[in-house]
């Protein structure tokens, strides 16, 4: 267990004891990552850069905003906490989060906001009257999103200054992809330059009598660039841009923070480090799959949850009958903004190259993109996760179901957001969707439903959301699916007194626990099957229950439904709060929320 450190006790070391400090920071990580789980190699490839970040600037007077957060961790280290209940219940966030210390001014689980909420609060800095820095810290790929480019648009005739610090590390979650990242490329050295380069540092750094010439060197360098490099795009909107630091060279991030704060203006510093610097699985993984990591076994990379047997992913499920009909579409596109590990696609973009389109961090273009396609004869599928729906909001209203558009969203990781907590909640795309005219929602409760809606969604020619959970449902056998029909409702079984309406995976836990009652699978949750809600208005008792969205979602849909139907009988409802669920797992966070089976039995004792 690592011992608390005392933040103050940063400013105290020299350099090669921050060195050290680093080293140490980064064997935390991997141990507490490796028992919790969390987001290892970008934290790992940060660690020095926050390290200098902590040194050279006076936090928390002066203001860090880590975009994301996810790359926060060594943060979290050196302002105090542990890491050794990372994401698990009542212990830290994976993210910056205002009430764990005043070390976050800022807190963020989707990208591209930094620069935007740098600004903020650098301007009620300057009507304040108060002297401080505001730090901005984004990764070259969230740079790549709309958001934090309107900032920047802003930021150059913004006459109160902020510092941004782009992590360069030429990846996001997997590999970063656009024009944008082409622009970063141009100012990154070849992988050999960059090796040579860290060895000369380690050997002129090693000896006092060879210390002074490296310093020396690198200021004479440091200072041509400046002088004779182009200007670029930062520069020409009247930043001041210091370019190509070693991300891992504690004296060169010092030397440009103090280039930074002496600045007349705002200052964007370019900074390359490697991302999953000093684990060797997570430095050479160029797909992604160590940016956010399960339990695994340190010396061997494995994770330490054995796969069910006769169990598959609900984002394999999906994944398989996307592939299944591209290979049999020529004409079938793909959409994803930068999960296409996550949601178990990432293959299918080097099959499919010119049908498959990772868009990056972009999720609104993405949406507006599908409605393109939409509109000229092209059913494309937009998988995407549920919280970053969100972000696309305007763009599915206004793009694709005002015009009616024959697009299917697959809605990945829906239900509730376990250890990412509260910023990646899948729970509110239902009541937000249900805003919305034209627009289908569906989930199924098994793999053969899955493969069922799947069917529909090929035929059908309006915009529909197709939503499943993060876990694991049954293997089935192949088998002849059945069709359904728009709005389609299932009776999965009679009995008396109580009609309980649910949907999803949990059905399949209803039927077993409670084999007295009768259970309405609601396949569709928009439209409603009216003919089936009709044939339950004789019960004296209706239950909704619903742990895949909050009750303004689905549940009230069907109590208005019933309201209109003038149902006489008693609804009560078991759906999750319209509230921020902190990190915690499924089981702690459906207590917390009052939804698990076992509140939904109190229910039922209430109504006997």
């Amino acid at each position: 267990m690592h011992k608390p450190f005392n933040p103050s006790d940063i400013k105290t070391l020299s350099e090669v004891e921050l060195e050290f400090l680093c080293e140490d920071i980064r064997e935390n990580i991997i141990v507490n990552c490796a028992k919790n789980g969390g987001h290892l190699a970008s934290s790992l490839g940060a660690t020095d850069l926050i390290v200098a970040i902590h040194y050279f600037f006076n936090l928390p007077k002066d203001k860090v905003i880590f975009d994301v957060g996810h790359q926060s961790y060594a943060h979290k280290i050196l302002s105090g906490r542990t890491l050794e209940k990372l994401r698990k219940k009542d212990g830290v966030s994976g993210f910056q989060n205002r009430d764990e210390s005043i070390f976050d001014p800022y807190e963020a689980g989707h990208s591209s906001t930094s620069i935007s909420s740098a600004m903020g609060m650098a301007l009620a800095r300057d009507i304040h009257g108060e002297d401080y820095h505001v730090i901005a810290v984004i990764g070259d790929s969230s740079f790549s999103n709309g958001v934090a480019f309107e900032a920047l648009n802003n930021l150059g005739t913004f006459g109160h200054k902020v510092i941004v610090i782009i992590n360069d590390n030429g990846r996001s979650i997997g590999k970063a992809v656009g024009s944008t990242n082409n622009y970063f490329e141009r100012f990154r050295l070849s992988k050999g330059y960059l090796k040579l380069r860290s060895g000369y540092r380690k050997i002129m750094k090693k000896y006092a009598f060879t210390r002074w010439f490296y310093y020396f060197s690198s200021a004479v360098k440091n200072f041509i660039k400046r002088r004779f490099v182009r200007k670029n795009l930062f520069s020409n909107m009247g930043l001041y841009f210091i370019s190509n630091i070693d991300g891992h060279d504690l004296h060169s991030l010092e030397r440009a923070f103090g280039y930074a704060v002496n600045a007349p203006t705002s200052v964007i510093i370019h900074v390359t480090t490697s991302k999953g610097k000093g684990y060797p699985y997570a430095e050479t993984d160029e797909a992604g799959h160590w940016h956010g990591v399960e339990p695994f076994d340190i010396n061997t990379g494995k994770p330490l949850v054995k796969a069910e047997p006769n169990t598959i992913g609900w984002s394999c499920v999906y994944a398989n009958l996307l592939k299944e009909k591209m290979a049999t579409d020529p004409k079938m596109v793909l959409i994803n903004p930068a999960t296409m590990i996550g949601s178990k696609i990432d293959d299918l973009l080097s099959l499919y190259p010119d049908r498959v389109y990772d868009v990056g961090i972009s999720e609104e273009h993405g949406a507006v993109f599908a409605a393109g396609l939409a509109n000229n004869n092209i059913h494309p599928y937009y998988s995407i996760y549920s919280t970053f729906l969100q972000r696309s909001y305007d763009e599915v209203l206004h793009d694709i179901v005002r015009m009616d558009l024959p697009v299917t969203l697959l809605v990945d990781r829906v239900g509730v957001p376990e250890e990412d907590g509260e910023t990646h909640a899948g729970i509110y795309d239902v009541a937000f969707l249900m805003s919305m005219p034209n627009i289908a929602i569906a989930m199924g409760k098994d793999q053969m439903e899955a493969e069922a809606l799947f069917d529909f969604s090929e035929i059908y020619n309006h915009p529909l959301a197709i939503r499943y959970p993060r876990g694991k449902t049954t293997k089935m056998p192949q088998a002849i699916v059945k069709p359904v029909a728009l709005g389609q409702w299932k009776v999965e079984q009679k009995g008396e007194e109580v009609a309980l309406i649910s949907y999803g995976p949990i059905v399949n836990d209803l039927l077993n626990r409670y084999p007295e009652y009768t259970i309405i699978n609601a396949m569709f949750l928009r439209p409603i099957d009216e003919k089936v809600l009709r044939s339950i208005l004789v019960y004296p008792y209706i239950v909704i229950y619903d742990i895949y969205g909050t009750r303004e979602g689905f549940a009230s849909f069907v109590l208005n439904a019933l309201n209109d139907m003038n149902y006489e009988g008693k609804v009560k409802i078991k759906a999750l709060p319209n509230t921020f669920i902190a990190h915690a797992n499924q089981k702690e966070q459906l207590s917390a929320c009052k939804c698990t089976l076992e509140d939904l039995d109190e229910v039922f004792r209430e109504l006997k």
